[in-house]
């Protein structure tokens, strides 16, 4: 259910969806790009803060995104946040770049939620593994598309290039 609804809000574009492998990581095509995609539902991340919100990512989807992603194919991880209904992105490096077997991204739950009404928000982090700063990206679904336009051609995961962004973004609720 989960995938299928995230493809629905790229089929409601005026541009060409080819799903080409339909179970997680899933591999389609959009607008001629071609992408992989590991989906997972956040969860609470049991540590001390109770915002903390995570995704984990094993050892198997990490080498399948590996290896599409060797093959032409832009890997994706994207988190859904049932609370909200919206959904999170990261930054593939954060897979690739640690030698950690099981990976955990995380968001804060407040985001998710304020992503709700605003339709587009970011989490700003240092991440412990690589140790550099990264941005995590929300969303509603029916923005999948903007995220999607723009994260081959500018790392909207660094958090200048996101406010760049952010700050030419019109979206309407």
């Amino acid at each position: 259910m989960l995938a299928s609804s995230i493809f629905d809000y790229l089929k409601n574009k005026k541009s060409i969806l080819k799903v080409e492998k339909n179970s997680n990581p899933f591999k389609f095509s959009y607008k001629h790009n071609k992408f992989s995609l590991c989906l997972k539902n956040i969860g609470f991340a049991y540590r001390t803060n109770l915002d903390e919100y995570r995704v984990q990512i094993g050892e198997k989807f990490r080498e399948q995104l590996k290896s599409y992603h060797l093959q032409g194919y832009w890997a994706l991880i994207l988190g859904y946040h049932k609370k909200s209904n919206t959904y999170v992105a990261w930054d593939n490096k954060l897979l690739f770049s640690s030698k950690a077997k099981n990976r955990s991204l995380y968001t804060r739950s407040s985001i998710c939620d304020r992503t709700a009404e605003s339709g587009f928000e970011h989490y700003r982090y240092k991440d412990n593994l690589i140790k550099e700063e990264t941005v995590s990206i929300n969303f509603k679904g029916k923005h999948l598309g903007l995220y999607l336009d723009q994260i081959k051609t500018l790392n909207i995961h660094e958090y200048k290039s996101f406010i760049n962004f952010y700050r030419n973004l019109d979206i309407r609720n």
